[in-house]
């Protein structure tokens, strides 16, 4: 059984697998370092013992901005201390391995394509709602990247007019108007709740009145997004992933009627949205089969 190590860095804990044919065959995660240099141990602890059971490169999901052909950091918002780090050419001296380095978002998309919620489709697009908005497309069974690298940062799409000023992000755009940081903040503002945007799907959930004209227009704003990415990509299927799945028994069913609301009348009845499968584990599942995806 051919084995493959990922391993997704995210701003609160790296965890790290073992893939074989049929999954994950072991896991194991560690609170985020301050810093790159410090990364460089915990990847190391994470993965020992490993490296002489697997074959192939080492797969790491992290966050954008990325070089990701450099296996660089740029300015991960969540990862301060992280900045300009070279990830990829101090990992390979620490591993003695080759590792590749991907988008969060577009590791999961990977991820869900080859082991999850997409193992039947061609092409998909993995829409993530947590901190912030993210995006994966798989094209024709690739990973798609753009000429740049920046494909699926869909979080930066304007969805509306106007909304609230967010550092390095459009005004009005996706993120700052329908991420789970976006629902939690205008929950408190407009409902006087601080438990963020599980607090607010449970007041959802009890059918509160003060809580559906909020709850509606984080609706309409997800759906906007998810239907200009069926028009311009129209994919076999949307997957959505992320911590605002963790409410996904209080929304999808919603989500989805309003979303093939706001498509041609031609595509209603070919409006396939998901929900992701492999949960957390979507990035380094994603990142473990990076080294087997062609790339467009």
């Amino acid at each position: 059984m051919t084995k493959r190590i990922g391993i997704d860095i995210g701003g609160t804990s790296i965890k790290a697998a073992l893939i074989g044919d049929g999954g994950i065959i072991k896991f194991r995660e560690k609170k985020t370092p301050e810093s790159g240099d410090q990364a460089l141990e915990v990847i190391g602890s994470l993965t020992e013992g490993w490296l002489e059971k697997s074959t192939g490169s080492v797969g790491i999901a992290a966050p954008g901005p990325l070089d990701t052909s450099e296996g660089i950091f740029l300015d991960p918002p969540n990862l301060p201390g992280w900045h300009g780090f070279p990830l990829k050419e101090k990992m390979e001296g620490r591993l003695g391995r080759e590792c590749l380095v991907e988008n969060d978002a577009n590791a999961a998309a990977v991820g869900e394509f080859t082991a999850g919620a997409g193992k039947s489709c061609q092409s998909l697009v993995y829409i993530t709602i947590s901190t912030g908005v993210g995006g994966g497309i798989i094209a024709g069974g690739r990973l798609l990247s753009g000429a740049y690298y920046n494909a699926g940062e869909i979080g930066n799409m304007i969805i509306a007019d106007e909304g609230p000023y967010q550092a390095g992000m459009n005004r009005g755009s996706w993120e700052s108007l329908a991420s789970g940081t976006a629902l939690g903040k205008a929950a408190e503002l407009e409902l006087g709740l601080t438990g963020g945007a599980e607090e607010f799907f449970n007041l959802v959930k009890k059918e509160d009145k003060t809580a559906e004209q909020v709850y509606r227009r984080w609706l309409d704003y997800t759906a906007r997004g998810t239907a200009n990415i069926i028009h311009t990509l129209n994919p076999e299927a949307i997957v959505f992933g992320g911590g605002v799945m963790k409410a996904a028994d209080v929304f999808f069913e919603d989500l989805h009627r309003e979303v093939k609301g706001k498509v041609y009348e031609s595509l209603r009845e070919k409006v396939d949205i998901r929900r992701g499968e492999l949960g957390a584990m979507a990035g380094a599942a994603g990142a473990a089969a990076l080294e087997t995806m062609g790339r467009i």
